[in-house]
């Protein structure tokens, strides 16, 4: 009972048994990408960590991420590169990550039993299984824990010159540094404004004083990205799709508002072509989603203003890497839910404690005193539901312990991804199944044309059974498809896992 009395010594606990097979678990995907003996991160100096684009090595992908960058380069050297411990650490971000959004929502929900269930409820989500158990998924866990940190120390900070500001714009720095999504944080920021004033209270003017040194510290972030760069965003996508790009978006969203609610099944990688109509039924239940929210947090307004400041979490921070945008890639996946979940997180603590006070449970203390039905069933529930999220995020994390786990799982919950079927044919290449290899090449190239990371690996196999012929067709056939990324085969590294660079 000591325990109940102590939700950290909980949240600790349940997070550990939640993730405690990870760090047994192999480098797979980008991490082989980033992670090896000859790495720069391995032997590049800090000027290069600190300027470089976040692929490090290879074309450019256009992120700047130093903060992850440092801490992947810090544990390499300092343990040589384990994948026990970048596995570990991943698991000590992801509680780190918990205990931030528990101290932002002391601030939010003013109430501490509510902020310990909203971090209990956001260490086991099963969602958070890609982020967690896969070393390069860190960067969404800790650009959540200084997004977390800014959000608490803004709401502590009751004036500008605060020392409390200063800890709110270092972590918001951290945080923007760490992954491009956290630059939502000043518009987060705004709607606790609005939301947190009482009716007839809120004064913009007030409101923008206070968000002024935020919006500052943005702008001097995103000039940074332009002098390292010469953007501040990718390029802008073919006008004629922005249509269909935007209706594919809005399905995304309302998929990932299903995925939160109901986790499963997982699928590592979410083929998203052919692109969504407005006549599509996931559109079209996705738009009626979002107006039902909509309309519930409208109609909870007069009695808490916390579902919309929720409701704008979730679409402020899911809007950066969901297709709705018209920059980037149109992709989805499951690790950019991590930070928006903490608003599913807010939601699920809040009402937690409030049920637990209908119940006559209004302290951890209470517990021990409970003996009405109600109190032990709301109890009860709660306890299953937290013991539901650790033994499904158990289950779903094994999808990440190797690499030909991984990648069986991808082809059998997305079978048109050519990412699974490349990453199949490097597992067959290391062991020395050449004739595996190329059938699982061919099969990515038939599943995406236009992507040269097969056709290069589908040349240096035919090369090594002797198929000369065949790997010079091949190896033409890549330079077309990515001139500026080919170099001659004699001089290309290979990948064990065909990584490349994710957003």
């Amino acid at each position: 009972m000591a325990a109940i009395r102590h939700p950290l010594l909980v949240l600790v606990l349940l997070g550990a048994l939640a993730f405690a097979a990870v760090p047994s678990y192999e480098l797979v995907w980008d991490d082989r990408h980033f992670l090896h003996a000859d790495s720069v991160l391995a032997h590049g100096s800090l000027a290069r960590l600190v300027t470089s684009d976040w692929s490090l090595e290879g074309p450019r992908s256009g992120y700047y991420r130093p903060i992850v960058t440092l801490t992947l380069a810090l544990e390499s050297r300092l343990s040589g590169g384990s994948p026990a411990v970048h596995h570990t650490m991943n698991v000590v971000y992801h509680l780190g990550a918990a205990l931030a959004l528990v101290w932002a929502a002391l601030r939010l929900l003013r109430s501490p039993t509510a902020a310990w269930l909203a971090g209990l409820a956001f260490v086991v989500h099963p969602v958070h299984t890609e982020s967690v158990a896969w070393v390069s998924g860190r960067t969404d866990v800790i650009a959540a824990l200084f997004f977390c940190l800014a959000v608490g120390a803004y709401a502590r900070a009751e004036r500008v010159a605060s020392p409390w500001m200063l800890g709110a714009l270092a972590a918001a720095g951290a945080a923007f540094l760490s992954k491009e999504p956290a630059v939502v944080l000043p518009a987060v920021l705004l709607a606790w404004e609005v939301t947190r004033a009482a009716p007839r209270a809120f004064k913009l003017r007030d409101a923008a004083r206070r968000l002024a040194p935020m919006c500052l510290l943005l702008a001097g972030y995103l000039l940074l990205r332009r002098l390292l760069f010469g953007t501040v965003a990718g390029p802008i996508g073919d006008a004629h799709a922005l249509s269909d790009r935007l209706a594919t978006g809005v399905a995304v969203i309302g998929h990932y508002l299903w995925l939160l609610v109901v986790p499963f099944p997982a699928n590592p990688d979410y083929v998203l072509e052919p692109l969504a109509t407005w006549s599509s039924w996931s559109t079209r239940g996705a738009v009626a989603a979002l107006v039902g929210l909509a309309v519930a947090a409208g109609w909870a307004w007069r009695y808490s203003r916390l579902p919309a400041l929720c409701l704008a979490w979730f679409l402020l921070t899911v809007l950066p890497s969901s297709p709705v945008l018209p920059v980037g890639p149109v992709h989805m996946a499951e690790r950019f839910l991590y930070l928006p979940s903490a608003a599913l997180a807010l939601v699920a603590g809040w009402a937690g404690a409030a049920a637990l006070r209908d119940a006559g449970l209004n302290t951890w203390r209470d517990v021990r005193r409970a003996s009405e039905a109600k109190a032990l069933l709301t109890g009860a529930v709660i306890a299953l539901v937290l013991l539901a999220g650790l033994a499904f995020t158990q289950y779903r994390t094994e999808d990440w312990r190797d690499a030909e786990r991984l990648f069986t799982r991808m082809a059998a919950s997305s079978p048109r991804s050519w990412k699974a079927a490349n990453g199949l044919g490097h597992v067959y290449e290391e062991r020395g199944q050449l004739a595996a290899a190329a059938a699982e090449y061919r099969r990515a190239m038939t599943l995406n044309p236009t992507a040269a990371a097969p056709v290069i690996s589908l040349a240096l196999v035919e090369g090594r059974m002797g198929l000369h012929v065949e790997a010079a067709r091949h190896a033409e056939a890549a330079r077309r498809l990515n001139p500026e990324a080919w170099r001659p085969i004699a001089e290309q590294p290979r990948s064990p896992v065909g990584a490349e660079v994710k957003p």
